[in-house]
């Protein structure tokens, strides 16, 4: 049971029960097989010892692909995380207080990386960013979007991580200046303040000094 905006008790359907508790399930699974560096701040997770994503075309890659926006922006994506979707909202709502050029956001999609069947969890082969469909309701940000399908198994012995949503974002010089988990209403207006804090930071130093 939940409660509505006016207090009153409200039932979850049986399908936004299954999808949390699939959700949950995943996730289990998910910190069950991770190892690797930390996608902590201040590390520099990018270029990883081996391919860890692909690009649209099916191309490995071992780092994220060049941008000339000074903020970049990188969204772990669960198509089966209800939480992820709604982080994915909140990055939309984040990207209209942006002007354009300055922010760049990937978006690694994990689809598809466990198959749970009667014989237990199996790996199968991603699918490709361009056969993804939007979270229903979710809004494509107002910027420059690159979407990557992650190497599953090559991501988790690069890299650790025990909960989605994961977000990152990263400074010019690719470390992570701050790095969310989860999902809370509060999530696009703190995205939202980091982007002004490091932009406003950037600026400022960009001032040259008087003679």
């Amino acid at each position: 049971m939940t409660r509505g905006r006016n207090g009153k008790a409200r039932r979850l359907s049986g399908r936004r029960i299954a999808a949390w508790v699939l959700a949950a399930g995943g996730m289990a699974v998910l910190a069950a097989g991770c190892g690797g560096r930390r996608l902590a701040a201040g590390t520099v997770p990018f270029p990883a010892d081996k391919p860890v994503f692909m690009d649209e075309d099916g191309h490995p890659l071992r780092s994220l692909p060049a941008a000339t926006e000074p903020l970049k922006l990188v969204v772990l994506d669960f198509p089966w995380c209800p939480p992820c979707a709604e982080a994915w909202k909140a990055v939309g709502e984040a990207s209209l207080d942006l002007p354009p050029g300055s922010l760049r956001v990937y978006r690694i999609l994990f689809d598809r990386e466990r198959f749970f069947t009667h014989d237990g969890v199996s790996v199968v082969p991603p699918l490709r960013p361009a056969a993804q469909a939007e979270p229903p309701g979710a809004a494509p940000p107002r910027v420059a979007v690159t979407t990557l399908t992650a190497l599953p198994d090559a991501f988790r012995k690069e890299y650790e991580f025990a909960q989605t949503p994961l977000i990152l974002l990263l400074s010019g010089s690719g470390s992570v200046a701050r790095r969310w988990t989860g999902y809370s209403p509060s999530l696009a207006a703190s995205l939202v303040e980091e982007f002004r804090r490091i932009r406003g930071r950037d600026q400022g130093s960009s001032v040259s000094p008087p003679p």
